[in-house]
């Protein structure tokens, strides 16, 4: 018998990962598209063991550089003709005809049936820390997926250890249920520019390098009101002939209608610029050019735009909340939201004070070292296979 034994071979077992890839198939990417898509690229590079498999779920073909699969990778188109219920419904019907060994939504939104293992991304507890940020609709919504997430999922990934202390709190979590993986930047895309790499973004709308930046949907979670009134501070005591602009990245969202009356009604609305959305390909380089980057959200699961500002070469301004201090340190200035007062004498240090910029600066690109989304998918895939 032992002899029979050592003649029959092994046949290894098979391992397959489903993961949902529509968010990161989007051609219009911002927060949660633009982690899907870059953790999946970063997971690519890292080799698979015998017998492991990846499906990737979309409900269109992956774009051609999405869809470049290294071996043991493969894709699954999942039409869907009506608008809503692809994640609920669709994804659903695949597992109960391929059913995965496990399935990764780097989202929260689950579908009705799961496999045995599930693994999910909670971003953020905004909705339920500062529900006064969001509509009746969004609330309901976001309560109703993380509730899901809560009670189907094996696994909870979240971004930094404030965000796990938010979830374990709110829902009374087995801190063993929920790891913190940190995110990063594109450090490919996000980076010093020299003014001439940058001078063709910078003619298209028009910028000199005289700029605050802000990147992000325009919405009340982002505190614009309180830094419109800190520019307005600002300039005023600037004076006139003053130069510089506060430059806005992003669509509206929730509560835009009470901000446009403060862009509106600015005295220095002719300084105030909306561009509204751009791609990465060009805010990268804005980034790179501006005095400063502002991110003065009431609240953050993370905040991967502090990471690019640190990596393009460019002073941090950010609001002093639990999810910045962890992933900023003292590698930028941290103002409390609340407070116009105290953003506007952050900008006027920046402005005045270049000992101060060299030296965010630097501590910006050192801190930023210790993020990559290659340590990011490592950990990912390490979550991933303690399951199966």
């Amino acid at each position: 018998m032992n002899d029979l034994n050592l003649l029959t071979p092994k046949v290894s077992r098979q391992v397959v990962y489903g993961i949902d890839a529509l968010s990161a198939n989007k051609q219009k990417r911002t927060g949660v598209e633009n982690y899907s898509r870059l953790l999946i690229e970063a997971m690519k590079t890292h080799a698979l063991k015998e017998g492991e498999r990846v499906v990737l779920y979309s409900n269109t073909k992956l774009d051609r550089a999405f869809g470049t699969l290294p071996p043991g990778w493969s894709s699954a188109v999942l039409n869907w003709p009506l608008g809503r219920g692809w994640m609920s419904l669709r994804v659903s019907w695949e597992i109960l005809r391929r059913k995965p060994n496990l399935l990764f939504v780097p989202g929260q939104a689950l579908p009705m049936l799961c496999p045995r293992a599930v693994v999910t991304t909670i971003h953020d507890l905004a909705f339920a820390r500062r529900p006064d940020l969001y509509s009746a609709s969004t609330r309901k919504r976001l309560k109703r997926v993380t509730q899901q997430a809560v009670e189907k999922a094996t696994r909870i990934i979240v971004p930094t250890e404030a965000t796990k202390q938010d979830l374990v709190e709110e829902y009374r979590l087995d801190h063993a249920r929920v790891v913190v993986v940190a995110e990063a930047a594109d450090t490919n895309l996000y980076r010093p520019y020299t003014q001439e790499e940058a001078r063709s973004t910078l003619q298209k709308h028009r910028l000199g390098t005289n700029f605050f930046l802000v990147v992000g949907r325009l919405e009340k979670k982002k505190n614009i009101t309180n830094l419109l009134r800190a520019f307005e501070l600002f300039k005023t005591r600037r004076g006139l002939g003053d130069p510089f602009e506060l430059v806005f990245v992003g669509e509206p969202g929730y509560g835009y209608d009470e901000m446009k009356t403060y862009f509106d009604l600015s005295p220095h609305k002719d300084q105030i610029r909306q561009l509204g959305y751009l791609p990465d390909e060009e805010v990268a380089p804005l980034m790179s050019q501006a005095m400063a980057f502002l991110f003065p959200s009431w609240y953050e699961g993370f905040g991967i735009p502090n990471l690019e500002a640190m990596a393009a070469g460019t002073v941090l301004v950010a609001s002093d909340i639990p999810a910045h201090r962890e992933v900023v340190g003292d590698a930028g200035l941290l103002v409390p939201p609340e407070d116009p007062e105290a953003w506007a004498h952050a900008l006027e240090r920046i402005v005045k004070d270049g000992t101060l910029r060299t030296e965010l600066i630097a501590k910006g690109a050192e801190r930023v070292k210790q993020f990559s989304w290659q340590k990011t998918a490592e950990q990912t895939w390490e979550v991933l296979r303690s399951l199966v």
